[in-house]
């Protein structure tokens, strides 16, 4: 079923560029067995349980006046996967009034990248696309520019309106990409509408310089994995020309460059298992000359990934309270799709309901897409990127890092380069992608990065990186599941304030944790 747009899309030319996205499996998720007092933060209550191979559906029901339907239950959803039904295993609805979970306390000395997170949906992602097609020299085409700039001006200033009015509660966050200086958190979540609107008034709209060619799609992916770490639905709305992150990754709209293809299935794919829907949001308002390509496009965008197209209004305020409103109530369900393996191809969902007149919106596909292993540019990514100073966070593996002194009874090693310390990761191990053998051992991979940065951004401690390579027998995989993981890197740090960089990747299937903390060490 197509997702009705109440409001809708974009018409501003799509720029793609190339680089690398992370293929990971389509659908699949995995419920912890850890007890409340172990690792990770536990989802709000009461939660959804996510089983392997679980296909999960967020779904907005509406009566014909727009307001929520509130008190369905299970057996008055059916849900069919390319048209067979399948039982549905999980149900659950959502309202604004459920409650959250209390923050959790962190021994001394111990970090996680969980904390900057709210723990479950819906939050909303104001997600500014400023396209790249300003003059450079700056001010050598001011025409272009002052067309630009009036744009996203007068979008910021409604969207600020905005978040400084929104409903206590709402939890919020800003980012940007702009192509000259790539993309940038404006503003952590948050439930303060004022500090998120600052975020957005001191947003430069115009471009400082020559295009350096960020990419678009790599800044989706890493919007996509900061947000992992949230369970439930993720509103983005997407201020400008999203690329077609559809289920084709483009090719029906032209796109011929195959690379660019499987790199956009990718970000869909990703989006989708995420539970992130797109909300294309045409800045330029009312428009006189009627829609095009553009307009489907978004339309098509909205439609595969649960969201709606905003376009053709001056009313930014209210099609952003719209779109907050709307989420505030939904169901989740998953079911159990019929095929042992990720098969690799597009299958169709369909949800219907038992009661007459109401409206239904929901993502109608997905691809289910089989894990493939990270090429040499993924690699560089992980290293570079993801672990650069001042990178955005990762929370597709959530960790917790303890970093300590390393305990020492005698004098330091004739080799060591500064204080010895050690940093101990631990984590959920139902986050990993294990493949399974043929006489039923299951493998893994895991990588541990940490890199040391001083007060001038100088990488002082080249990267400690070290990769663990992990066997479970049949007869020891139930027990693995139960307790956390704990793996340690050492590495020599020199005295003085530094900035720690850490980050943990499942090398198998391209997943990330990142975490960045400051830490003092003292003088020998």
């Amino acid at each position: 079923m197509r997702s009705r747009a109440t409001t809708s899309a974009l018409l501003i030319p799509i720029a793609i560029v190339a680089l690398c996205a992370a293929r990971v499996p389509a659908q699949t998720g995995v419920e912890s067995n850890l007890p409340e007092a172990g690792f990770g933060p536990q989802a709000a209550a009461p939660t959804i349980h996510v089983y392997s191979r679980e296909t999960i559906v967020d779904v907005l029901v509406t009566d014909d006046k727009g307001q929520p339907v509130r008190g369905l239950t299970r057996s008055d959803f059916t849900v069919e996967e390319d048209g067979h039904s399948h039982p549905i295993r999980s149900f659950y609805e959502y309202d604004k009034t459920t409650p959250s979970t209390p923050v959790r306390t962190l021994p001394p000395d111990t970090y996680t990248n969980a904390t900057a997170l709210p723990t479950s949906g819906p939050v909303q992602i104001l997600y500014f696309d400023i396209p790249c097609i300003c003059s450079f020299p700056p001010g050598s085409d001011p025409i272009a520019a002052a067309a630009v700039g009036s744009i996203f001006v007068r979008a910021k200033k409604y969207i600020a309106d905005y978040l400084r009015t929104m409903p206590a509660g709402t939890q919020s966050a800003v980012f940007a990409y702009r192509c000259d200086y790539g993309l940038h958190l404006l503003q952590g979540f948050t439930t303060d509408g004022p500090a998120a609107a600052a975020a957005v008034d001191n947003l430069v709209v115009l471009s400082a310089g020559k295009p350096p060619g960020f990419d678009p799609i790599a800044a989706a992916d890493q919007t996509a994995a900061y947000v992992a770490g949230i369970h439930g639905r993720k509103n983005l709305i997407w201020i400008g020309a999203p690329p077609p992150i559809v289920r084709d990754g483009g090719l029906s709209w032209g796109i011929t460059d195959m690379t660019i293809v499987h790199r956009l299935m990718d970000t869909f794919d990703t989006f989708t298992r995420q539970q992130i829907a797109i909300y294309p949001f045409d800045p330029r308002g009312v428009q006189e000359r009627g829609f095009g390509m553009g307009t489907l496009l978004a339309e098509d965008i909205a439609s595969q990934t649960g969201g709606a197209a905003i376009y053709n209004t001056n009313d930014y305020k209210g099609a952003v309270a719209k779109v907050v409103d709307d989420t505030s109530h939904f169901y989740t369900l998953s079911y159990i799709p019929p095929r042992a393996f990720d098969d690799g191809h597009y299958h169709a969902i369909k949800i219907a309901v038992n009661r007459a007149g109401l409206h239904l919106v929901y993502r109608n596909s997905y691809n289910d897409e089989q894990p493939a292993p990270p090429d040499t540019v993924l690699k560089a990514h992980m290293d570079q990127a993801s672990m650069g100073l001042g990178a955005l966070p990762s929370t597709q593996l959530l960790f917790d890092l303890n970093v300590q002194p390393k305990s020492s009874s005698g004098p330091a090693p004739p080799h060591a380069k500064g204080i010895p310390y050690e940093a101990l990761f631990t984590f959920d191990p139902t986050q990993l992608a294990l493949t399974e053998t043929t006489d039923g051992t299951r493998t893994a991979s895991i990588e541990l990065d940490l890199g040391a940065y001083d007060s001038f951004s100088n990488l002082v401690v080249a990267a400690r990186s070290q990769t663990f390579r992990l066997s479970i027998t049949p007869a020891q995989y139930a027990g693995f599941l139960r307790s956390p993981l704990k793996l340690s890197l050492p590495i020599d740090l020199p005295h003085g304030q530094l900035t720690l960089h850490a980050g943990l990747f499942d090398t198998a299937v391209n997943k990330a944790g990142t975490l960045e903390i400051p830490l003092t060490v003292p003088k020998k």
